[in-house]
């Protein structure tokens, strides 16, 4: 399905509602935009931890991995430089 969607003054894009909820993408979820000959293409960024089942075989799990605040990025940021 071809859906078309405008960039504001500031670039950004807005995904349609029902894409979101059909990919499962929640608010402050990270995306990572890649650039490829035929154009852009947004993935949704997810940790995949690798773990052993039961039967000892590997078994894979994928995380949505948030995006941070601004407020707590800096603060992580200054609590950084302040230990030096």
């Amino acid at each position: 399905m071809a859906v078309i969607v405008k960039l504001d003054a500031q670039g950004r894009v807005v995904i349609p509602q029902a894409e979101r909820e059909r990919l499962g993408m929640r608010d402050g979820g990270a995306l990572e935009l890649l650039s490829t000959p035929e154009g852009v293409l947004l993935e949704r960024r997810r940790r995949a931890t690798v773990s052993s089942g039961k039967d000892g075989l590997p078994q894979v799990t994928l995380d949505d991995l948030e995006t941070a605040r601004n407020a707590d990025a800096i603060q992580a940021i200054h609590a950084q430089r302040d230990d030096r």
